[in-house]
């Protein structure tokens, strides 16, 4: 194996180093030309399909954008979903204020710091192996392509983002490592395996290889038996064991999500892994469907593919390590970084789609790291072989990619326009969450709770959202006329197994603006309950998942039992759903375990007669 140095280009006659900086030219020119490229590309996709409207995780952020929910240490370590996200959170908020009120804001942000990463990386390759290369172009286009408009046209992925960027900097700073990291270079690198962890279950699964690393490296500065070497690897064994502290601190306290779904099967859980991994290329490479997210037919061989690009990857590293001592430190940091991204996937693959499209922006600095090693390391032949492999695929499916990200945008740019739309027509806020809370938020609660702190907030169209008309209340009687592994006794509801279900009536149809239903619940493991509510008319034969809307615990975990943090006060849990249809019977049903739940209020919403809509 051969090694390339670091930039000796300067060392030489001076015809030497003109030449050399002529030949340099081209490839310079070209990799900065598809880096402009690129950027321009995503910024376009932002400019015209971004919404200034917030979609799903959005809404836990707009009680605190809007200056109603107190920015506390306890909100900002609260867990959403499965992640602890102070940074994020914190980089959400200071974009907020400090540029504007505007959820565009995020995503202009996820796409410049991506073409800043890009570009750094771009030049540390190009400093560390003494020129540039055509093949550079493949960081841009793995970056910067509209696979990633999923993640790039959503205000809330500045959570994954940051992960990300600190993932990019440890590995260029990794790359730069040689024979052994400066201080100041190692510091950095704490900074961010310190901060990995405050991003979220994505930064948490990165941290033990790479704190391994700095743990490494400590002990080399420790052995060269000097003062300074010993203080040094003080410094860096503290940062280490820091990083290392804030993943134990990150489970305590903490609560699985329930009815995500989870496995422990070895082979499924390599399946995910790879798919993850393979990901990084975006959905085209394994001809992803867009409206089935189902793969092509032999998507299997091109993870095989991958996967054993990354063995072969991580096999040259060792051979490296073994007989190039001074290569070392950087051998071993770039190996345990791809042990950190299949850590990453190995954690992802537990409960876990491998082709979510969104987690393009978390696999791909693991193929970033392939190019870095395979442009420093191996026979020139097998160097060049490999990294024409890697651009080609890349530039084979940007076109799907950009298909596909296309589509995805002008679908979620209709859905919110069509949302914008309607607000600024005068449609009232149960009409507007029944017709686009799938694009928006599953919980109609949350909506209906936080859309006038966006009015209040001045937030672009919501300054025109009017309010809801006054309602008529009705309750339901609550005396079930069916009950199917239920046991009913003066308002409470005791599910003696899985999906279990009861079923209230009224005399007639009622033509219902909306649903409320206020109730307790409590169970074996201490969760809060997967419910699901139907609703029909007299003419419907029966049920169907077409008036159907459920809860689940999602978001921010202060508010899973309340239901938002508007209600945080309240005794007792509020499910609300729009319905805009004609009601005479709703069921409740408990999908996945027994539990018992007392119904305080089961109430349909009308229009009183003669009142404005």
């Amino acid at each position: 194996m051969s090694t390339t140095k670091e930039n000796t280009s300067a060392i030489g006659s001076p015809q030497e180093t003109t030449a050399a900086k002529l030949r340099d030219r081209g490839p310079v020119i070209v990799v900065l030309l598809v880096w402009f490229a690129m950027l321009s590309a995503a910024l376009v996709l932002v400019a015209i399909y971004g919404s200034n409207v917030p979609s799903w995780d959005d809404w836990d952020m707009v009680p605190a954008v809007t200056g109603h929910q107190p920015v506390t240490f306890q909100w900002l370590w609260s867990q959403h979903n499965e992640h602890r996200v102070p940074v994020p959170r914190l980089a959400y908020l200071a974009l907020m204020h400090l540029i504007a009120l505007d959820f565009r804001v995020g995503m202009y942000f996820n796409v410049l710091a991506t073409a800043a990463l890009a570009l750094a990386m771009v030049l540390t390759i190009r400093r560390v192996r003494g020129h540039s290369s055509y093949f550079d172009s493949f960081v841009p286009v793995v970056l910067l392509n509209w696979s990633q408009g999923p993640s790039f046209l959503w205000c809330w992925q500045v959570q994954f983002y940051a992960s990300m960027l600190l993932a990019g900097v440890v590995l260029i700073l990794v790359v730069r490592t040689r024979p052994r990291p400066k201080l100041s270079l190692g510091m950095t690198i704490g900074i961010c395996l310190c901060l990995l962890p405050l991003c979220g279950a994505n930064g948490v699964g990165l941290v033990p290889a790479l704190a391994l690393w700095l743990g490494y490296t400590a002990f080399l500065y420790w052995s060269t038996g000097t003062f300074a070497g010993r203080r040094d690897a003080v410094i860096l064994g503290l940062f280490a064991g820091t990083a290392i502290l804030l993943v134990s601190f990150y489970f305590i306290g903490y609560h699985r999500v329930p009815y995500h779904p989870s496995t422990h099967n070895p082979l499924v859980m390599l399946k995910t892994a790879t798919q993850f991994l393979t990901m990084g290329f975006g959905p085209g490479v394994v001809g992803l469907s867009f409206i089935q997210r189902s793969p092509m037919r032999f998507w299997s061989i091109i993870c095989a593919a991958v996967t054993g690009l990354f063995l072969l990857t991580s096999w040259m590293l060792l051979t490296i390590w073994r007989k190039q001592p001074d290569e070392r430190p950087r051998a071993a940091g770039l190996l345990l970084f791809l042990v950190a991204m299949a850590s990453l996937a190995v954690g992802l693959s537990m409960g876990r789609d491998g082709f979510e499209i969104r987690y393009v922006t978390l696999s791909v600095p693991a193929l970033c790291a392939v190019y870095f090693v395979w442009s420093l390391y191996g026979a020139p032949r097998l160097q060049n072989a490999i990294r024409a492999i890697l651009l080609a695929t890349a530039l084979i499916v940007l076109v799907p990619n950009t298909l596909w990200g296309l589509r995805y945008a002008r679908d979620l740019r209709t859905h919110l326009a069509a949302f914008e739309a309607d607000m600024a027509a005068g449609l009232s806020p149960y009409q507007l969450i029944h017709r686009h809370a799938d694009y928006l938020h599953p919980h109609h609660l949350v909506i209906l709770d936080y859309l006038p702190m966006l009015r209040e907030g001045q937030v672009g169209t919501f300054r025109q959202l009017r309010d809801d008309p006054v309602f008529q209340e009705i309750s339901l009687p609550l005396a079930p006329v069916e009950l199917h592994a239920m046991e009913w006794d003066n308002g409470v509801a005791r599910a003696t197994a899985a999906n279990a279900w009861l079923t209230f009536e009224l005399p007639e149809d009622v033509q219902t603006s909306a649903i409320r239903l206020r109730y307790t619940y409590s169970n074996h493991k201490g969760t809060e309950p997967y419910l699901a509510i139907y609703w029909k008319s007299s003419d419907q034969p029966d049920f169907s998942e077409g008036s159907y809307s459920k809860y689940s615990p999602t978001g921010d975990r202060a508010n899973w039992k309340a239901g938002t943090w508007t209600r945080l006060g309240d005794e007792f849990s509020t499910v609300y759903v729009a319905v805009s249809h004609p009601v005479k019977s709703v069921r409740l049903r408990l999908r996945f375990e027994t539990g018992t739940m007392k119904i305080h209020e089961l109430t349909l919403l009308a229009l009183v007669e003669g009142a404005a809509q």
